[in-house]
């Protein structure tokens, strides 16, 4: 009698696991610096009462990073579980007619949620390629016969519903996708805009219901019609939410402008806030909050050419007390503003362990007690026992990617770049100026959170370096960071960013010494 009781106990706390299975919403800012909130920047120009409501039933994470420090490959980690630099794209990102960059053998967490009973939706910007169709054998934009239907989107990974677009605002081609379709024609051209960097556009054609002022509009109210359509059904949803703003071009509407002393920006990032009312509003009409688990995050740091350095002057930092901005290897470049929030389960609390857009997967997995498989998720550890009150993350260390590929690799304390700049935008940039500082970088992050001093020479911390230098190079190595089965990575170990750089001059020493030890050349055990 006692065995049948104990049997039925473990049936029933693994029926306990399996039945969480709260609605996801998931919002993921595009180019929103960790300052522009004002939950986690007390001195932040912008306030974001509504994205700080959710801090007050949430936890907020305030050592919380993406994968990259721009948008690509920070989307493609947090869909996979998996470090970018992995694939074939070494440095920068996706074109709007780049080819799918998930391979179609790699599972995403929203087919991770499909098999475990959920509706799922993506509704906002993709950015990572899928497949158009194309006259004539064609391969070029002009090729692209919008007509056809796309294949390796995203509803061929993972997601029933998709409306979006193919990159950020800012790349052509300009069409909304609905599933796997256009939903017009291209019939006009929208002209480049460079000269005034807030309304960045690189111009091209545009379909005839596409305006880029009315995208992030009609982004939020589809997102908003979903959530309706979700009321009446038994399965929970999951709705990823990649956002377009604030992203350029800046473009808030005109019920928000001048809503800020700083400029557009701001205004932009109001909208944003007003956005998150919104989903709140809607989830709490339809009863549906109380179930609902909703995460707010950036995909990297803010870009600082859309006018930081007047923003600044005006008191308002979008990076907060960190250095650098979007595509920088520097804190300012991939640092977060993340919240996950679920009213009824939490008050409002901080939590400051290190922790990655990349855990999202293996997260959602340990909630839904689904067993990874060996190629799932190879760099992701959940911070499940975080969000269950029940534990820590198990994560020790995480590797950072600049906008040129370049990589860092953090601890609690340390931060050591494999690289001599800032590997984006911010100085040193120019191969002459990087050649004057050392080959790489260490920071201590407790200490110097701003990053000020590079204490790379100190001989106080030569064994950490070194074993910061191993486990960098085992991971490469062994396909993956977390515990498991040796994988490949989608080169095998190697970097083919080495040989395209080596010819491109004056820069080519120090990019191939940066990546040397991915070769096994350098830093040996």
């Amino acid at each position: 009698m006692n065995k049948l009781i104990t049997i039925s106990s473990a049936l029933l706390t693994a029926a306990a696991v399996k039945a969480q299975t709260p609605n996801i919403v998931f919002i993921l800012a595009d180019d929103l610096g960790y300052g522009d909130i004002s939950a986690f920047n007390p001195e932040s120009k912008i306030h974001t009462p509504n994205i700080d409501k959710l801090a007050e039933h949430g936890i907020a994470f305030t050592d919380a990073h993406a994968s990259s420090a721009l948008s690509t490959p920070s989307r493609y980690s947090l869909l996979t579980g998996r470090y970018p630099w992995r694939t074939k794209l070494k440095r920068g990102g996706l074109d709007g007619d780049s080819p799918a960059m998930i391979d179609p053998e790699r599972r995403t967490i929203a087919q991770m949620f499909s098999a475990n009973g959920y509706n799922t939706a993506c509704i906002g910007k993709w950015h990572l390629g899928w497949d158009w169709g194309y006259t004539n054998n064609g391969r070029s934009m002009k090729d692209i016969d919008f007509s056809l239907p796309i294949k390796n989107g995203p509803t061929d990974r993972g997601f029933d519903y998709y409306f979006g677009i193919p990159a950020s605002l800012d790349i052509s081609p300009y069409v909304y996708v609905e599933n796997n379709k256009a939903t017009s024609i291209p019939d006009h051209v929208i002209e480049p805009q460079k000269k005034n960097l807030a309304l960045l556009m690189h111009g091209g054609m545009a379909g005839a219901d596409f305006k880029p002022e009315e995208c992030f509009p009609n982004i939020i109210r589809h997102n908003l019609n979903y959530i309706n359509e979700q009321k009446g059904s038994k399965k929970p949803f999951f709705l990823y939410l990649p956002i377009t703003a604030p992203h350029t071009p800046i473009l808030p509407s005109k019920e928000f402008q001048g809503k800020t002393s700083i400029g557009p920006y701001g205004d932009f990032v109001v909208m944003i806030d007003d956005m998150v009312r919104q989903i709140v509003k809607t989830l709490k009409k339809n009863k549906q909050l109380d179930n609902t688990i909703i995460v707010f995050a950036s995909d990297n740091g803010c870009a600082g050419y859309i006018g930081v350095k007047d923003m600044e002057k005006k008191g308002h930092f979008p990076s907060y007390i960190y250095r650098g901005y979007k595509s920088d290897i520097y804190e300012g470049g991939h640092r977060i503003p993340l919240i996950v929030s679920w009213k009824g389960k939490y008050g409002k609390e901080t939590n400051n362990s290190l922790v990655s857009l990349t855990d999202f997967y293996a997260t959602f997995a340990q909630m839904l007690n689904h067993n990874l498989e060996t190629e799932e998720a190879v760099d992701s550890y959940s911070m499940w026992p975080i969000l269950s009150k029940k534990g820590a993350s198990a994560r020790k260390d995480l590797v950072h990617e600049a906008g040129e590929g370049y990589l860092s690799l953090r601890t609690s304390q340390l931060k050591l770049v494999f690289y001599g700049g800032s590997g984006g935008f911010s100085y040193p940039v120019k191969p002459s100026d990087v050649e004057k500082f050392p080959p790489m970088q260490l920071f201590d992050i407790v200490k110097d959170p701003s990053e000020k001093e590079n204490i790379i020479g100190d001989k106080r911390y030569e064994n950490e370096v070194n074993e910061m230098k191993r486990t960098m190079k085992r991971y490469v190595e062994n396909g993956r960071s977390t515990p498991g089965k040796k994988v490949l990575n989608d080169t095998e170990n190697v970097w083919n960013q080495v040989k395209s750089f080596m010819q491109e001059g004056e820069g080519r020493q120090c990019i191939a010494y940066s990546y040397n030890f991915y070769l096994g050349t350098d830093y040996t055990d």
